[in-house]
């Protein structure tokens, strides 16, 4: 597929950008608490913009401490304009252009992190996502914050950005505003639509008034809210028209609130699946819109457009994957694009714990300075022991840098545990991941010797330079009695369909693994979507039939956990969307479960109420593994020198196996 509509020009207002792919605001925490953009933000952002992005927009950036806390850097007076300006001064050395997301959190403000200020909203309803109540904004205070919005909007002028977004999606202020759930007021500014359109739209008039009539100004929206009594998108579509004739020049179109119960990010969210919001705002409004959410690779991106789906797409974590994601599409090279997994261990997991952004599949995410990939003036002829994620990526590294590398696997193929952890549903994109180590190992020259397995002897005889030693992990063998009879199975096994598995499957151990493993067990038989596609368009069942078919299929799983919870080591962002899954499918968990022995047709285990026993046709054992470290030991029995990278070390997740592997990488 060739793209020309991804690289055709457009314009916002008078702005006109080289392309259609747009880096949408996020949150990074590279900035300290002088709440300034520090080199590291600006090193990010130009990274990108040397990579060909079309428009950057950076955010959210406050207008107020009260709105924006200690982590996000701000713009709420004039001593930080010089800051920026060397951020758009960066991105335009590049021909990119750059827009400045301003930015109020309202009720999903946490008071600790605003100098224990209490968080203001348009009436006082409690935040789940905060656990706080905020107060009821005053009259005067609406005013007051609608001006601080312009006056952010001028400074943005000045330091020398191209644009400015107004966020108004996810349930921050304006949203707020704009939704009957959290607008209880009876002044002006609640009750009916028009009054609770008033505040958005007075911002944006203001902030017109600021910038000029030239000066574009993007509006990140909720095409849906995904909230019981929210807005819908019909809904939105109408505040669109009201916010366009108040002067926005674009609409960022995404989708919830950070407490939708809809899953808007992960991995099990089909590609593109919140494109047709963006679709429908677009065929009742004049001005460009953009698409976003899962928006991954660039034959899906040139399909969102020509689809008139949009006029431009949000590239958010697809681009942290790969600063080059739009350079290497324009010239063809998409087998080396690092893909975004949307696994969100690097980027949403680490923001939600307060720690600065970094991604599973970039090792050099926010590291562009400290981590630049140098070229060698030393080539070394490298041996890499092992090729699940660590010795690839460090295989890819050392190859990058001019380095000789050979790769030694015992099994027939190459990728470690990604199969295993692209095999669930919803978790395929993982697989991209592999594919394109596939793709760097055969463009590099790189030589991989599978089916073999290393010892001393081939080690000295081949006589590396260095070693890189990623062995990996194996499944943990469990002394419980019965755990060798013919029906229960290990986990990996019944993951990549080698084990033939009875109606009642029991699944030992709640951990990620064996989460994973219970949803993939607990779909098989249920409907694809393109069956379910073809019978909703045929009116051939109604809509509890179809529901019951989409997830209830031909397996009775059960999950037995040791701990008190289940799914101890999955992501804070994600642990839901899991939990939520095994609830749709009706997976039952047992936890604080100590199996003690299994029969042919049952597990026997007890809990704080006692024996009990589950019957049980097949049993997956979820367990966890252990490092493979016997080729370790006999290298350093036999004096050979060797670094370890990743489950070797201690087994852990993918994450810290790439980035060890590319670390060790850079070492040599």
């Amino acid at each position: 597929m060739t793209f020309s509509k991804l690289f055709s020009p457009i314009k916002v207002n008078n702005l006109e950008l080289k392309n259609r792919i747009v880096m949408p605001a996020f949150g990074l925490k590279y900035c300290g608490i002088d709440r300034k953009p520090s080199q590291r933000l600006v090193d990010f952002y130009e990274a990108r913009a040397q990579g060909g992005c079309g428009l950057l927009v950076v955010g959210g950036v406050g207008i107020d401490l009260q709105g924006s806390g200690l982590i996000l850097p701000t713009i709420e007076d004039d001593s930080f304009i010089a800051g920026w300006r060397q951020l758009a001064d960066a991105v335009h050395r590049h021909e990119g252009r750059v827009f400045l997301q301003l930015f109020h959190a309202g009720r999903y403000q946490h008071s600790r992190l605003a100098k224990f200020q209490q968080p203001v909203a348009p009436s006082a309803v409690a935040s789940r996502y905060t656990g706080e109540e905020p107060r009821e904004l005053a009259l005067q205070e609406i005013e007051q914050l609608q001006d601080k919005f312009a006056a952010a909007a001028g400074r943005t002028k000045a330091a020398g950005m191209d644009g400015v977004e107004i966020i108004a999606s996810a349930g921050y202020l304006i949203c707020q505003f704009l939704s009957p759930i959290t607008n209880l007021r009876t002044d002006d500014y609640g009750g009916s639509f028009e009054n609770r359109c008033r505040f958005g739209r007075e911002v944006i008039e203001k902030v017109r008034g600021a910038v000029g009539p030239d000066f574009p100004i993007s509006v990140r929206i909720s095409g849906n809210e995904f909230m019981p009594g929210g807005n819908n998108n019909s809904d939105m579509i109408e505040i669109c028209k009201v916010l366009e004739t108040a002067g926005a020049d674009m609409f960022n179109v995404t989708g919830g609130w950070h407490e939708t119960r809809v899953p808007q990010l992960p991995t099990m969210v089909p590609r593109s699946a919140f494109a047709y919001l963006a679709a429908n705002i677009r065929r009742t409004v004049s001005i460009p819109v953009v698409a976003s959410n899962r928006i991954v690779m660039p034959d899906q991106a040139e399909t969102v457009l020509r689809d008139g789906c949009s006029d431009l797409v949000s590239i958010g974590r697809g681009q942290i994957a790969d600063p080059e994601w739009a350079l290497k599409a324009a010239e063809g090279r998409v087998g080396e694009i690092r893909p975004c997994v949307a696994c969100l261990q690097g980027c949403l997991d680490r923001l939600f714990s307060l720690r600065d952004v970094e991604c599973l599949c970039n090792p050099v995410a926010g590291h562009e300075a400290a981590r630049e990939l140098t070229k060698t003036d030393s080539p070394l002829h490298i041996a890499v022991v092992g090729a699940g994620p660590a010795g690839l990526e460090a295989a890819v590294t050392a190859a990058k840098r001019g380095h000789q590398v050979v790769i030694f696997e015992r099994s027939k193929t190459i990728g470690g545990q990604l199969p295993l952890v692209a095999a669930p549903p919803g978790r395929g994109d993982f697989a991209l991941l592999l594919d394109h180590y596939r793709h760097e190992v055969k463009r590099l020259g790189i030589d991989v010797v599978t089916g073999t397995t290393m010892t001393p002897e081939l080690i000295r005889d081949l006589e590396p330079d260095r070693v890189l030693l990623a062995t990996g992990a194996r499944q943990l063998a469990p002394s419980i009695p019965g755990s060798d009879l013919p029906h229960v199975t290990f986990a990996w096994d019944a993951l990549l369909d080698k084990a033939d598995l009875g109606e009642n499957v029991i699944v030992i151990g709640g951990g990620a693994v064996g989460v994973e493993t219970a949803i993939a067990m607990a779909n098989r038989g249920t409907i694809s979507g393109e069956v379910l596609k073809f019978l909703l368009k045929h009116d051939a069942e109604d809509a509890e039939t179809l529901r019951k078919l989409a997830t209830r299929g031909t397996k009775k799983v059960t999950i037995l956990e040791m701990l008190a919870k289940i799914g101890k080591d999955i992501g804070p962002t994600t642990k839901w969307v899991f939990l939520k899954e095994l609830d749709l499918l009706g997976v039952q968990a047992t936890t604080g479960a100590t199996v003690t022995h299994i029969t042919p047709d049952a597990v026997h285990f007890t809990t704080a109420d006692g024996q009990r026993s589950v019957e049980a046709d097949s049993v997956v054992l979820a367990l966890g593994v252990v490092s493979n470290n016997e080729l370790a030991l006999e290298l350093e029995a036999d004096g050979i020198e060797f670094t370890q990278i990743g489950d070797v070390v201690k087994p852990r997740k993918i994450m810290e196996a790439v980035h060890e592997g590319f670390l060790a990488a850079l070492k040599l």
